[in-house]
């Protein structure tokens, strides 16, 4: 199944109206209807696409939480001569 030919501004709309459906769908599901007039394969097309960026997040994120704790480490345990460097 090919998926739909949209703007980017449109894949960023159906995302977030998404997001806000599965965060408030039991206090207030008004984007149901909305969601329900956007086509089945845009929508399965939308969550890859929010899934994707989501992981990718997560390893940026992890990225920088490793590197902000190897400085951290190195400011606190410097090196001192004679002893043998940790390799990661």
């Amino acid at each position: 199944m090919a998926s739909p030919d949209l703007p980017l501004w449109a894949w960023n709309l159906i995302i977030a109206m998404q997001a806000h459906e599965y965060q408030h769908a039991s206090s207030d599901p008004c984007l149901k209807g909305v969601l329900n007039a956007v086509p089945a394969e845009a929508r399965s097309q939308a969550e890859a696409i929010a899934a994707y960026v989501q992981q990718a997040r997560g390893h940026e994120v992890a990225d920088k939480a490793a590197k902000a704790w190897s400085h951290l480490m190195t400011e606190f345990f410097p090196k001192s001569d004679g002893e043998p460097e940790a390799t990661s």
